[in-house]
């Protein structure tokens, strides 16, 4: 982009200074705007933004006290490069938490939500057990389905059962070099899991209470909220474990409808997850 001639003198000096981090506040919340429009000098085509994780920047200035900074940063980054931005053919955003209602999302709309509790696509968030049955068949180590059931099934999107896609392959890598390979924590592993020791820094005995009753397989009953954001997240013991079923520390037993509302039955999905429960201090 910098040796296009299609790309003004001025704007090639602005990319310079974000590329060296340079730049100004505001030069950075338009960055994304900025390049699609270059892109669109450049080829003459629309953008398509791929935004995956959206919410990890959130959940670590939460943890870390600048959620409300975080926040209003990533509200004027979306805003502009989403809603105002001319030159956007689509854009598709990934994150644990529903967007529509989250504060960083308040000023854009034509949004289509596709949530863990939806229907459509549901196969598509992990391994169905077909497709991992196949897959192990495939390098000779079927015959470690068991463990590979025990440590990385469990979850339940819409209704259809999935395997971590993440553990999955990685264990598969591990088992392709050594049949008997041990199992391991790998997706736990790739996250700080800061949620999890909050929750058992926070607990009061009721929340105690129930955290056992999990780790010894049983469910809870929660009303579901799809709207929780970070900063929720210690209003109510509700809200928690809102948090940790959209961000896969536990996972769907069963549903229904009662009240006008809906309720889940939620337990832990796998020995993979157990693990990060039980060692957190």
């Amino acid at each position: 982009m910098l040796e296009s001639e299609k790309i003004s003198s001025s704007d090639k000096e602005l990319f310079r200074k974000i590329a060296d981090g340079e730049a100004g506040y505001d030069s950075y919340t338009g960055s994304l705007k900025f390049l699609s429009k270059c892109l669109y000098q450049m080829t003459g085509k629309s953008t398509v933004i791929l935004l995956d994780e959206y919410d990890v920047p959130l959940e670590n200035a939460y943890f870390r006290g600048f959620c409300e900074e975080m926040v209003d940063f990533i509200r004027s980054l979306f805003e502009s490069a989403l809603k105002t931005n001319d030159y956007l053919q689509f854009a598709m955003i990934t994150g644990c938490l529903r967007i529509s209602k989250e504060s960083v999302f308040t000023r854009l709309n034509r949004l289509n939500i596709i949530s863990i509790l939806d229907k459509k696509y549901s196969e598509h968030f992990g391994f169905s057990e077909a497709e991992l049955l196949e897959l192990m068949t495939y390098y000779g180590v079927e015959n470690r389905f068991p463990i590979m059931k025990e440590w990385y099934d469990g979850y339940l999107f819409g209704n259809v059962e999935v395997y971590n896609p993440w553990s999955v392959i990685k264990f598969l890598y591990d088992l392709y070099s050594d049949v008997n390979a041990v199992p391991r924590p790998y997706w736990i592993n790739t996250s700080s899991n800061d949620i999890i020791r909050e929750l058992i820094a926070w607990a009061d005995r009721e929340t105690k209470g129930q955290l056992e009753a999990l780790l010894k397989g049983e469910t809870l009953d929660i009303q579901v909220h799809e709207e929780i954001t970070y900063e929720d997240i210690y209003d109510s013991g509700e809200n928690l474990w809102n948090l940790l079923y959209f961000t896969g520390y536990l996972t769907k037993a069963g549903e229904y409808f009662k009240e006008s509302s809906i309720y889940l039955q939620v337990c832990i999905p796998n020995t993979e997850v157990k693990t990060i429960y039980q060692n957190s201090p």
